[in-house]
Formats: C-alpha cells, structure tokens, sequence
C-alpha cells in the first residue's frame, strides 16, 4: 500500500514500542474508567489489573475520559465505550469509534479509525487494534505509524510479539512526506517488501522480498536487506557503497562495514577492488571524550600493476618517470585530533605518513587526499587580549612529482605569541616568534626565457646555434627555498596612543623596537638546466652552488607618526566621511638584507590593504627599513537606505635610506612589486554596495611615471531570492624578473540559481583573456528535500598554456535518509580513463 500523508517518524518510544504505549494508553484509560461503573468485586478485579498495567504512569496522573455512552457488563466481565471516544491519560491521548477491554480473555480492543498521540510525539493510526493485556503480543489492521524523525511504516496487517518485535505484512517504508495537495500520490522514494520486521531491541529493520520504487516507478528489487532502526544514529552493518575511476588504478567498487562498538568509540573498515590495481583495504577508528576525540586511519595495498604509473608520466627531462606511485606496495597512516584542555587551551594533532608522496591522494583515502596539505602538532592558547600557537609542521605535496615533495620544508618548532596591555592611556603590543626550518633538496628557480614570448632585443639569454626549447637567465635567480638548517628568533615590542585635537585632528605616535638572533647553514643553487642543442640533450647553463653559513643578530628601531583627519558632511538623506591619512616612519636601514633566507616573506602584493602597514612584508624573514611616508585619503559616503561606497587613494615614498623593496634577496621579493622605486606606484580600491543584494569592488596599482594600469583585481557578486553570482577580473602585468614574461589576464565566475525549492542550478568558468581559453569549468545540478538528496557535477581543469586536459572528473553523489548517506561514484574523465 502507498503512504497517504502520515507524519513524520525516526525515533520510538524511549522504554516501551509504539504499540505497547498504545495499547499501554487504551487499557490503562478503559479499566480506570471501569472502576468507575463496576460492582465492587469487579473494582476490586480490575484495581488488581490496573496495578500491573499502569507502570511507567505517574501515580498522580488523572485520568480524562469522553465518550457517548461507557458499559461494564459484569457477567462477561467486558467494559465498552462507544461513540467519539477520546481518553487523556498520563500524556497519551488515545481517539477511537469504540473501546472494549474483556478481563475474562485479557485483551484490548480499540475500533474504527484508531489514533494514539503519544508524550514524545510518536503517533499511531489503525483501523482496529487488538492486544493482550500485557502487552507483549498484539494485532494491528491497517497500520500506519509516523514518528518525530520523519519516517513511516504502513501495512495492511501487523502483529507484535514479546514487547518488541513488530511484524508488518505488505509493508511499505518511507522517510518522505507525502503530497499535501495529492496525499494519494506514491512519495519520492519508498521500499515495499512483503514482509518487514521492525526489532526494536535489537535496533534493526528487516526487509524481504523488498522493491524500491522512486515516485511510484520499481528501480531495485533485493530478496533480503536490513537498514538500522530509525530511531538509531550509529548501528553496525554495512555503508553505502562508493565507485571509483583512475587512468593508473581503474574502476574501483568501495563497500565499508561499520561497527558502532560504543556511544563514544567506532570502527569503518573497508575493501576496495580497482580492476587494475587488485585490492585496497583501509580502515578507521574513532572515539569522542568529553572534551575532545580523536580518529586513526590506516589503508594499505599491493599494486597489481604498477608500472601503470610509469607509463602515464611525468617524465623528467631524459624520459624516466617520475611518478611516486611506480611501486608495489603502498599505504599510510593518519590521525587527528583535537582536544580542549581548559576554556583557553587547545591541543590537536593532524599527521599523515605514507609509503610516498602521492598514495591518499591516488586512492582518495578521505580527509587525508588533499593536493596540499600540512602534517602538524599544536598547542593553542587564546585569551582576552594575548595569543599563543606552537606548532611542529612538515608540508606535503601529493603530486606525480617526486621533486615536488623534497623541496618541502619540516619546521619543528614554529611560535607564535601576542599580548596587549592598556598602559598610560595607550596600547602596549608585544610579539615573539621562534622559527626552526629543514629542507632536504633546494627549491630553485632559474628565470628562463622562451623566444617565441619576446622579441631578440628582450631576449635575456644567447641561444646557441640549433637550440629548441628554453633558456635561463643567469642574472635572474630565484631561491624560494633553499636546502638545510635555518633558525630565528624574532621579538618585538610597540607602545602607541592617540590623541585627539581641539578641532578633530588625530594623532598616533608610536614607538617600536625588534631584535632577531639566527643561524643559518643552508645552501642554494646547482640547478643545472639542459636544452636540445642540434638535436642532442646537453647542459646549455651549469649551476653553481653557494653557501649561507653563518649565524648573529640583527634589530630594528622604529620612531612612527600617524596623523588622521576625518571630515563629516551631512544632508538629510546622505552622509560622506573624507580622511586625509598621512603616515610617516623614521627607521634605520634593514640589517642583512638579502643575505639570509626568506622562507616566510616572499608574498607581496601592494594594495590599498597594506598602503598603511608598518611592515610591507609578510612573515618575519625580511624587515621594512629607511625613512618613508605614507599618503592616502578615504572616503565612505551613505546614500539613503542600504547604498554605500568605500574608497581609498594613495601612495608610499621612500625619503631616506635603502629601498628595502629594491634590495635583492634570495627569493626577489619586492621586484616588480611597485614599491622598489623611491616613489611608489599609486594603489586605488572602490567598493559599492546596494540594497539589491549587489556588491562591487576594485582594487588597482598604477605606474607612478605613465599611470598606466599594473595590476586590477575586481570582484563583483550579486545574490537575490533564488540567484547568487560572483565574478573575480584579474590583471597584472608582465614580471620578468619574477618568471612571468607575458600579461596575466582571467576572469572567474561561479553561479548558483535555486530553480525550485528543492532543485539548484551551480557552475563556474575560469577564463584566460591572453590565452583566449577556459582553463577551468564546473556545472552541476543538486536536489535535497526532507527525504533525499542528489548531487551530479562535471568539472574539467587544463593546462593554462599547454591547453590540454589536466583532470577531467564527474561526481555523482545519493542520499536517501534513514536508508543511505552519500552513496555514489567519481569518475576521472582523463584521456586514458
């Protein structure tokens, strides 16, 4: 039979089954009653019952009857209610046509369109209702029961025995709601069997000769399955399972088991098959504390074929591959967790050791195949205005490219620590941090010129006669990391205050010292670079190694002067703040600038963000030194109810000293970044905001001599009833000595349309302007309502210069509540998939 617009059902009755609460309901209200009418013997009789069948009911509780007419008939010794019967009693309210209870026989009979709201929401309907008085076995026509959680059994016939074991004949199951405007049309997904079993003390729903039909149409028939009980949230038994493609690996099928071995510990184990690889078998452990958990993850296998990853690349210059799968046996372990020492303190750990670099990445062992990743131990402190992190950490790159993973750094210890104190009227802020760094290969990166980007006069290196390919330029040479021992210890102290004048003028002196100490034993370089010359592999430029070797100190004083004048202009319906900002800083010249490494201040991007910044960099490698002067002005001006623009103009000038940002380190941080020039590119943004839902922004760098454009980066995003859309626009300029020769222009947009309630559009397009291609493009469709859920999506990365297929993927991802969580398939597109 269909579902016609019961409730919503998951989770029974916490000590006795629905029926039992029924039948406990009706009995109980029906011998109450009796007492009432009955010759005193009888009362007797019945009190005696009563004793047994109302536990579990407060002995306080009254008892509500409503009924045409109530008869005990002493001779059959049978009490009858009749017409309109609704009895309230201990939290239940029982509704009925008629309500007999023959003591003789010990049975209960509830008639004609029977209905039983229980105290923790559960609700019952029959058409007739017979049980024994102890009810542990009983008789339901026409059942149908819907519970809080939102699911529902029907049948045409159910019979309960030992308190607990619900048979239904002709059954149908279902967590979706039915129709509300056609309740006689099927849900959209229910499994009808010929018989399901509900066992309600061993948590579990039995399925034979089970159909599952989605909107009313049979898709699946298994003679046998089990799902938990809808009132479980952790059962052992089988998961969903998952499908799997690789070009190295195959097709692969995943079934995972699941052991809830406790309320606080579990165990998945699963196998995999790939049709290429043979066998994979992980496994994961997890148990919760009451003030943290944690989880253990191990897989392992024995490749079939691994020469597989040999033959699909890469391939470095000679034609020996470089893939780290190219192995037999493969296979990791992780763990993480996390746990709360104190309401300050945090303690957590993410680790993952694998047989190379690329396994859990290869296999999509979860939680553990992120493309990058960090493997770390730390210890968080937080409070009201002080700050402490110390961590262990070791950067992993899950790539074809075993070159990709030596150049990562292990830094054990890293130590973060920031306090603000109120002192004298003013902020006092102190700062500390501890770095200690290994790296076993140097990260090199010769600036290599290709003649079909520039012209001969730009070409920075000679190609020899009959030479295809690349050329390095000896003069540009980028170590963003190099190989061995760095050490430093950073602290700094700042005081500031603020004053305000008579007529709104304010002022922010401030005053700043920092100290390092370090040692380094490091070592770059010897990258030695091969091209084809007249058809044959030969060195074109040798390398050369040097050395950093040394350890000392080095320090910074700061003497600054921030001085603000914000102007309110006010109308009736709009508002405008203008603030000239001008920001001058008196320091000495950085110490040791570029001769030691720069591990943690290679990103610089000048903005609006940092036009203001009393350190350009970002980490604690490089120090901002010389006398400069910052010049900007802001504007926010509010116009009637929601619109508002936000804007800021300025520019950075050097007045004295070295240029910190023209100083050649080892990374070349500050080229080609605007400020290695006494004066500084000009930096722009401009925000908007409307009531509509849209917001605009742009952010801009200019030349300082021809005002030409250098760099934009413009976002916009618009979200309104069912539509949400965001594009990002990014242009920035040729930086030869950073490695980019050609113009970088793209466009990013992402977009999401919620076409129903239930059903949503998505996608995204990323667009190369100079290479006129799409390097990257997603579309998928999503479904999700109370009952179930559907996620298929399509997504294709390329190379951005190559324009071939990098990674070519379609998901496909179920869920059917109660039933299954997420069963589905990824499926690599790629050439050889």
């Amino acid at each position: 039979m269909d579902f016609e617009g019961v409730g919503r059902s998951r989770k029974g009755t916490p000590q006795r089954s629905l029926l039992a609460a029924l039948a406990a309901g009706t009995a109980t209200c029906a011998l109450a009653l009796a007492l009432t009418t009955a010759p005193a013997a009888a009362q007797d009789a019945l009190a005696e019952r009563l004793g047994g069948i109302g536990a579990g009911v407060p002995d306080d509780a009254q008892l509500f009857l409503e009924a045409d007419t109530v008869v005990y008939d002493s001779d059959s010794q049978v009490v009858t209610a009749n017409g309109g019967v609704r009895i309230d009693y201990g939290g239940s309210r029982l509704v009925a046509r008629q309500v007999v209870y023959n003591q003789a026989t010990r049975r209960l009979v509830a008639n004609g369109s029977v209905e039983l709201v229980q105290p923790d929401g559960n609700r019952i309907f029959a058409d007739t209702v017979d049980i024994t008085d102890d009810f542990r076995e009983g008789f339901v026509r026409a059942l149908r029961i819907e519970t809080p959680e939102n699911t529902r059994f029907a049948a045409a016939d159910a019979v309960r025995e030992n308190g607990s074991v619900t048979t239904f004949e002709r059954g149908v199951y279902t967590a979706c709601e039915a129709c509300r405007e056609n309740p006689e049309r099927p849900p959209l997904w229910q499994v009808k069997a010929r018989r399901i079993i509900w066992d309600q003390q061993e948590q579990v729903v039995r399925y034979y000769g089970a159909q599952f039909e989605m909107f009313g149409l049979p898709l699946a028939y298994l003679p046998y399955f089990q799902s938990p009980d809808p009132t479980v949230k952790r059962k052992s038994g089988f998961l969903a399972p998952d499908f799997r493609s690789g070009s190295d690996t195959g097709f692969g099928v995943r079934v995972p088991y699941f052991f809830a071995i406790a309320d606080d510990k579990d165990l998945t184990v699963a196998g995999t098959y790939y049709s290429k690889q043979g066998f994979l078998a992980d496994a994961e452990y997890r148990q919760a504390f009451e003030n943290g958990g944690f989880s253990v993850t191990v897989a392992g296998i024995s490749q079939r074929d691994p020469d597989a990853f040999a033959e699909n690349g890469p391939f470095d210059i000679f034609g020996n591959s470089t893939n780290p799968g190219d192995t037999e046996n493969r296979g990791m372990i992780g763990s993480t967790g996390r746990f709360a020492l104190s309401d300050q303190w945090t303690f957590g750990w993410d680790v993952l050791a694998q047989s190379d670099q690329n396994f859990a990445a290869t296999y999509d062992i979860e939680s553990y195949d992120q493309a990058q990743r960090v493997s770390e131990v730390y210890l968080s402190g937080l409070g009201e205005r002080s700050f402490f992190d110390l961590r262990a950490q070791a950067y992993q790159l899950q790539t074809e490219n075993d070159y990709d993973q030596d150049i990562q750094p292990e830094i054990l210890p890293l130590l973060d620590y920031q306090r603000i104190e109120d002192v004298a009227g003013g902020e006092l802020e102190a700062n500390l941090n501890l770095t200690n760094l290994r790296r076993d290969r140097a990260q090199d990166n010769r600036l290599c010129v290709e003649s079909v980007f520039l012209s001969d006069k730009d070409n920075a290196c000679d190609a020899p006669a009959g030479y295809t390919g690349l050329l390095y330029r000896d003069d540009a040479f980028r170590n963003l990391g190099l190989k061995g021992d760095y050490t430093r210890l950073s602290g700094d102290v700042e005081y500031r205050r603020t004053y305000e004048t008579d007529f709104g003028l304010l002022l922010t002196p401030s005053g700043g010292l920092r100290g390092d100490v370090y040692r380094a034993d490091m070592t770059g370089g010897g990258f030695d670079n091969y091209g084809y010359v007249g058809g044959v592999l030969q060195q074109v430029i040798p390398g050369s190694e040097f050395d950093v070797n040394e350890s000392g100190t080095r320090g910074m004083a700061t003497a600054a002067l921030e001085a603000r004048y914000p102007w309110l202009i006010q109308t009736a319906t709009t508002s405008h703040v203008i603030e000239p900002i001008a920001q001058l800083l008196v320091r000495p010249d950085e110490m040791k600038a570029g001769d030691l490494p720069n591990e943690d201040a290679q990103s610089l991007v000048f903005s609006t963000a940092n036009l203001f910044s009393k350190d350009k960099f970002s980490g604690y490698d490089r120090i901002e030194g010389g006398t400069r002067a910052n010049l900007g002005v802001a504007y926010v001006g509010t116009f009637g109810t929601g619109y508002q623009v936000d804007a800021m103009f300025g520019q950075s000038y050097q007045l004295a000293g070295e240029n910190p940002f023209a100083q050649r380190d080892l990374a070349l941080t500050g080229y080609d970044s605007g400020l290695e020039t006494d004066r500084s590119d000009y930096v722009a943004s401009l925000a908007f905001t409307l009531p509509v839902g849209l917001t605009l922004g742009t952010g801009a760098r200019f030349d300082e001599k021809t005002f030409e454009v250098r760099r934009t980066d413009t976002t916009a995003a618009f979200a309104y009833e069912r539509l949400a859309v965001s594009a990002t626009h990014s242009i920035i300029d040729a930086q030869p000595d950073l490695g980019s020769y050609r113009d970088r222009q793209q466009v990013q947009t992402d977009l999401s349309f919620r076409v129903t309630d239930n059903w949503t559009a998505f996608g995204g397009v990323s667009y190369d302007i100079e290479n006129d291609a799409l390097f990257q493009k997603r579309a998928g469709i999503g479904y999700a309502d109370e009952c179930f859920s559907l996620i298929v999506q399509y997504e294709e990365t390329l190379d951005r210069y190559q324009l071939e297929p990098t990674e070519t993927t379609l998901s496909f991802k179920i869920g059917l509540r109660t039933l299954v969580d997420n069963a589905g398939f990824d499926y690599d597109l790629d050439d050889d998939g």
